[in-house]
């Protein structure tokens, strides 16, 4: 019977639910290491065909002739095989597998043309990565995935649904390694949580207590991602 281990697959539509799927695991370590990036290409690559709008590849062509020299044209038929070329899967750490974590790390998994693509935002993922004091705005569908590392072992680890709510172990692991607020300067000042906004916070969230805003505007836009790890004090 082959081995499979858990992801959970966090989707860019809010309308669609989060989902759990196991991933078959190779008997080789080689196949082990690649297998759940692999299975990710195909699926930000399907995520890439038809269905790309008008404004996505207008983002993308855009992107892409801003590298080319002046002057270049890209036409409709070298756009559709560009997006539809393999996408890479950008890692992002929510846990470094370092010895303190017991060189179990928890990563976040997206599409590295996203931004250029100018795929939606994906809000739960946001919030995610942000209630983990990762400061991203994530585009596109997203994975999350948990690994053990400690540079002569690799073993791919089970990450469940069930493990996607706030008061989680592994957001407090993840907290205690980012821990922004202890690291920022006292001097900076108060700069407002919305993650679109530079001005100064004045507003302090009244249930936490450790987020502030410059208006009630940004407050409310940010409420959708706050919301996760936004818990009486």
């Amino acid at each position: 019977m082959v081995k499979q281990f858990s992801v959970v697959y966090i989707p860019a539509e809010d309308g669609k639910e989060l989902e759990e799927w196991r991933i078959d695991l190779p008997s080789d370590i080689d196949g082990q290491i690649s297998c759940l990036t692999e299975r990710l290409r195909q699926h930000f690559k399907q995520q890439s065909g038809g269905a790309t709008s008008a404004e996505q590849r207008e983002t993308f062509r855009q992107q892409i002739l801003s590298q080319m020299p002046k002057g270049s044209e890209m036409n409709d038929e070298v756009m559709s095989m560009m997006l539809q070329m393999d996408s890479l899967v950008d890692s992002v750490p929510l846990i470094t597998n370092s010895p303190s974590a017991k060189h179990i790390g928890v990563n976040l998994y997206v599409d590295d043309k996203g931004t250029a693509k100018n795929l939606p935002i994906n809000m739960r993922a946001s919030a995610i990565a942000q209630a983990c004091g990762r400061m991203l705005e994530v585009r596109g569908d997203a994975f999350i995935g948990r690994v053990f590392d400690n540079d002569d072992a690799f073993v791919r680890m089970d990450f469940k649904l069930s493990e996607i709510n706030a008061d989680a172990e592994w957001i407090k692991i993840a907290q205690n390694q980012t821990n922004p607020k202890a690291a920022a300067p006292v001097t900076s000042g108060r700069v407002c949580a919305s993650p679109s906004c530079s001005s100064k916070g004045i507003h302090r969230c009244s249930r936490c207590q450790a987020e502030y805003y410059c208006s009630v505007d940004c407050q409310k836009s940010h409420w959708r991602v706050h919301k996760l790890s936004c818990k009486k004090p």
